[in-house]
């Protein structure tokens, strides 16, 4: 039997929205209370939510095997200190520290632009 690991080679980015962490949270809330799952992903000082675009055409199919994956939006506030839960109101927005290769990799390159001053 043969496994391949084939990383992403590129993730195309169509959006992208910079919140404060409340404002980030208070979207977040709204999306579950709308039904929808969502974990923030946090990893070097920024807590972000992203949208992929799903593989469900063959041309997103076709990109996915050259390597590319394609997110719709990306949310995304700084927040120095990890913690596991934002709250709103009553609500709780689940964070995890995240041990994704790419999802840490992408939180560095928010880190970069944030400090840069701007997406």
């Amino acid at each position: 039997m043969k496994i391949t690991y084939m990383p992403a080679k590129e993730l195309i980015i169509l959006e992208m929205v910079e919140y404060t962490l409340q404002e980030l949270a208070e979207v977040c809330a709204l999306l579950i209370e709308a039904g929808r799952p969502v974990v923030l992903n946090w990893a070097d000082g920024v807590a972000f939510h992203h949208v992929p675009l799903p593989f469900n055409t063959k041309e997103l199919l076709r990109e996915r095997m050259r390597g590319r994956i394609y997110w719709a939006s990306l949310l995304y506030a700084e927040m120095p200190e990890y913690r596991s839960v934002l709250k709103v109101g009553a609500r709780e927005v689940p964070v995890l520290a995240t041990p994704n290769p790419l999802l840490r990799r992408v939180a560095r390159w928010i880190r970069e632009r944030m400090e840069e001053g701007g997406p």
